[in-house]
């Protein structure tokens, strides 16, 4: 019986704890003072900072998006916002699309996100840059000057 009481007190005691919290994130007259910042950076080896990325910031619970760009420094930052758990997105064009892990930034917390973008080839710079090396285009103008040189040489009947 005793084992029995325990459990309950025990069951009890976090359902009351875990529906606190919810209703909390909930009362939009709750603190929001959560922030969060964050850096973003090219993939290449120095990870240079990239402006202009649009940062879309989702709160997992109630849906909620919130949109910041990046600086000159690709430092992005949004504050007022209630504790809870977000979903950290990038897109610039030219650049590979970010979504990120959800995050998770307490009341009155902080959190800082780094994310790395590659840059995003056409097609044209992908097919010139793997499939037509030097050795092939300059071999294929030599075969073409071969051919040329060839045909003119035969008599015509």
């Amino acid at each position: 019986m005793t084992r029995l009481n325990l459990l309950m007190m025990f069951v009890m005691g976090m359902s009351s704890y875990f529906c606190v919290g919810s209703a909390n994130e909930l009362d939009p007259d709750y603190d929001v003072s959560a922030t969060i910042r964050g850096e973003i950076v090219d993939t290449t080896p120095e990870e240079n900072p990239i402006e202009g990325v649009t940062v879309k910031i989702v709160n997992s619970t109630n849906g909620k998006e919130y949109t910041v760009t990046t600086d000159k420094d690709g430092l992005y930052k949004k504050t007022g916002l209630h504790g809870g758990r977000y979903i950290i997105s990038a897109h610039k064009k030219g650049f590979g699309e970010r979504i990120g892990k959800s995050k998770v930034v307490v009341y009155g917390g902080e959190i800082f996100d780094r994310i790395k973008m590659r840059k995003k080839d056409n097609i044209f710079i992908l097919f010139m840059g793997q499939v037509f090396t030097w050795q092939l285009v300059v071999g294929f103008a030599l075969g073409f000057l071969v051919a040329l040189i060839m045909s003119s040489g035969r008599s015509r009947v």
